[in-house]
């Protein structure tokens, strides 16, 4: 983690975060859930669910890496070599399709098949390996590269930068940024939020960085790659909950907070959403409610599970994009790539909690539904924005709601139609509270 003072920082003029459907030179992921963040309690539900779906999750990463690897190489952080050993025992099997998880069906059945839409063969997929998966041992806590790993911009000369965002466990841990005044928010324990060591994944950016010899950035901004999202033209968006809060940023306002993202990212314009603070463990990632599909379309999907009534969200997004329809000609000529666009929206519905509930505890051995529905709807992640853009590819959740899980395929399909769309379980993941798009960190093409 950078011990970089206020102010101080070495980006170069002219750095720009690239849109996450543009050219890939990797994937980032890890092989985490280890039992230090994980825990190993076999006593309690809760427990028992966690410890379960870390084999799961594990599972569900190889799987995730395997896929990818038809399109674009995937660089693996391992803790360990016995991880090791597994992780490439995993894919052994996830190749043989021992599991009916890596078996494909043309349609979504909740049997948790691969879906690739209807009328399309899996012989016309590249194939697994088709492109290197290359293990890497770094000592590391959990699996969420998006958050850990550096955050990739381009210079003006098209060279690779790696921003390291200074981690500090969602808010959970004192920052060493140089910002006083940073508190812990008290709503996160009372609401049963457990603190995780990060005394491996504090230091993920800086092992990145080395390892594809790019230049570290430092900066005062403590947040997470979850957080941000860009449509690759300067426009970003973001909650507020997440970064403009003294767990993260102490002192800092939203202004100072958007200087820095056009510093590191070249993002000139923010959506902002109020999000929500201290209900779980992110304070509310962007990542997992709204995602540019093109510089002139967002995809998003509200979840009234977490959605305050007064629905704040929704309207604020509803508002944002209507400013930036109100732009002149030239602006959106700048930022949506056309003087005519405007920023269209498209709705993901949000998969029923009860289906995908009963899907998981079908469809996993060991189970991974002990916990009662209602703790079950609060701890895990299921839901259809959290996809991943590859080469070619994008790669989304099949939850168990069978037709909202073809309804989601449908509309990602129908925004991306250039790619393979893919779907895939990624319960174990889910069950630990995150996405497949918190599993990745892309590598920009340099």
């Amino acid at each position: 983690m950078s011990n970089a003072p206020e102010g101080s920082g070495s980006a170069p003029a002219g750095l720009r975060m690239p849109a996450e459907s543009a050219p890939h030179a990797a994937t980032w992921m890890a092989y985490g859930a280890t039992v230090s963040a994980w825990g190993d309690d076999t006593t309690s539900p809760f427990g028992r669910d966690l410890s379960n779906s870390r084999t799961i999750a594990r599972q569900d990463l190889m799987r995730l890496a395997a896929n990818l690897s038809r399109f674009e190489p995937v660089f693996m952080l391992v803790d360990s070599d016995a991880d090791k050993a597994q992780a490439t025992g995993y894919l052994e099997a996830i190749v043989a399709q021992t599991s009916a998880k890596d078996q494909f069906h043309d349609t979504v059945d909740g049997s948790g098949r691969i879906h690739l839409g209807e009328g399309k063969s899996p012989a016309n997929l590249p194939p697994i390996r088709k492109h290197p998966i290359t293990f890497v041992v770094q000592h590391i806590n959990d699996l969420w590269t998006r958050d850990t790993a550096p955050v990739f911009a381009l210079d003006a000369d098209g060279r690779l930068h790696g921003v390291d965002l200074n981690f500090n466990c969602w808010g959970q841990s004192p920052l060493t940024t140089g910002l006083p005044g940073w508190t812990k928010d008290p709503e996160k324990t009372k609401n049963g939020v457990i603190d995780q060591p990060i005394d491996g994944d504090r230091h993920v950016a800086e092992a990145v960085n080395r390892y594809v010899r790019a230049p570290g950035v430092k900066t005062w901004l403590t947040m997470e790659g979850g957080g941000l999202e860009v449509n690759g033209r300067g426009l970003g968006i973001a909650c507020e909950s997440n970064i403009v809060n003294d767990n993260r940023n102490p002192g800092k306002t939203r202004a100072e907070i958007e200087a820095e993202l056009r510093r590191l990212f070249g993002v000139e314009k923010m959506l902002w959403l109020p999000g929500v603070k201290g209900e779980e463990l992110t304070d509310w990632h962007i990542d997992f409610t709204a995602r540019f599909t093109s510089p002139s379309d967002l995809l998003f999907a509200f979840d009234t599970n977490f959605e305050p009534e007064d629905q704040r969200n929704q309207k604020a997004l509803a508002a944002a994009v209507s400013q930036i329809n109100a732009l002149s000609a030239d602006e959106k000529a700048r930022y949506l790539g056309s003087a005519t666009a405007t920023l269209k929206t498209h709705e993901l519905p949000v998969p029923d909690q009860k289906k995908v509930f009963t899907a998981f505890a079908a469809r996993n051995t060991p189970s991974i539904t002990e916990r009662g529905l209602e703790e079950f709807i609060l701890t895990s992640a299921a839901g259809y924005v959290g996809y991943y853009e590859a080469n070619g590819c994008v790669i989304m959740a099949q939850c168990g709601d069978v037709d909202l899980d073809r309804q989601a395929y449908k509309t990602v399909q129908g925004l991306y139609p250039d790619r393979t769309v893919i779907q895939i379980t990624s319960d174990g993941i889910a069950s630990g509270g995150g996405t497949m798009h918190c599993a990745t960190q892309q590598q920009p093409s340099a």
